[in-house]
């Protein structure tokens, strides 16, 4: 994923050094920077950001410029219409707190660094088309020979983004990716920072970096691994999952060895989504399903096949009934 273009507009060579610093230390990169005075509102209002923003091939600008409200109450009007005039977005940052101490100033930097994680995925979604629904494809021992069978046999234009979840070595992504992308229609990548969850594709998890799913199909992933025993965690997956796309989510639970995924089967289920398993006498170990099927949430159990063939028939109801309330 290419690096975010950033445009700068600070009032003070401090803020300009520090934000700078911060926004290379996120693998995004400053294309412009000017510093315009706190008073003087006039040249505020001078400035064009849309002109600026195309010259510059910018992505989103940074604005942080501060203003007292009794002394230069024009200038959060001219702040406002300098907003109004940018064609790309515009996050408005307030490092007041730089000038607390080193707990509040970390504080800051932290809030920023994740705000500037999330409009990665924002600026991504002007030239991508996110999934409607997105499922979690969830395996351990003897997963990546049913998942591949799985999506073989799945056509592509359901308008699902699916997130593979597989325990599995690190080291072992490319393999996957490989893997997966053979006489499939489903477009196999490795989740990054601020990618879209579009349709046709299937996003393979890295187990050494937790993943964040925004409730507008955008991918925030951390430079730390999973919590717990599993990696990538199914369970912290799927709560995530349910909470932000509720009944336009689901889970498919194939082959593998453990209980990861069972208690936030429940989660997908509170939310009117779909939890659905391999039929446990075709796995190569069936302890992940019979832990989801003892849940008493799963609404369809099915080889790899019947899974991709239900699928399809699930998706075109789903489709038929929006068509149907919304004429």
């Amino acid at each position: 994923m290419k690096p975010l273009r950033l445009g700068l507009l600070i009032d003070s060579e401090q803020k300009l050094r520090q934000l700078s610093a911060l926004v290379m230390q996120t693998g995004q990169r400053v294309e412009y920077s000017a510093i315009l005075p706190p008073s003087g509102d006039s040249a505020i209002a001078g400035v064009d950001l849309a002109a600026l923003g195309r010259a510059a091939k910018l992505d989103a600008w940074l604005v942080d410029i501060t203003h007292s409200d009794t002394e230069h109450s024009g200038d959060a009007e001219a702040l406002s219409a300098l907003m109004a005039s940018a064609e790309i977005p515009v996050l408005l940052s307030d490092s007041s707190e730089l000038n607390g101490d080193e707990t509040a100033r970390l504080q800051w930097c932290n809030r920023l660094r994740a705000r500037l994680q999330r409009l990665m995925g924002e600026v991504n979604l002007i030239s991508r088309v996110a999934a409607d629904s997105v499922w979690v494809l969830a395996a351990s021992t003897g997963g990546p020979h049913a998942v591949r069978e799985f999506l073989q046999a799945l056509p592509a234009g359901l308008g699902i983004g699916f997130l593979y979840a597989q325990h599995i070595d690190h080291g072992h992504c490319a393999t996957l990716l490989t893997m997966l992308g053979k006489n499939s229609a489903y477009k196999a990548v490795v989740a990054e920072q601020g990618a879209v969850i579009e349709p046709d594709t299937v996003t393979v998890l890295d187990p050494a970096q937790r993943v964040e799913i925004l409730v507008n199909s955008t991918l925030v992933v951390f430079a730390e691994p999973w919590g717990g025993r599993y990696q990538p965690s199914i369970d912290q997956l799927l709560a995530n999952l349910a909470s932000v796309k509720k009944h336009q989510s689901g889970v498919i639970v194939f082959s593998g060895m453990g209980v990861d995924g069972a208690a936030s089967c429940r989660f997908i289920k509170q939310q009117r989504g779909q939890v659905w398993v391999q039929e446990p006498s075709g796995c190569v170990v069936d302890s992940m399903p019979q832990a989801a099927l003892a849940t008493n949430c799963v609404d369809f159990s099915g080889t790899p096949a019947q899974l991709a063939r239900h699928l399809v028939h699930y998706m075109n109801q789903t489709n038929s009934m929006k068509g149907a309330l919304s004429s």
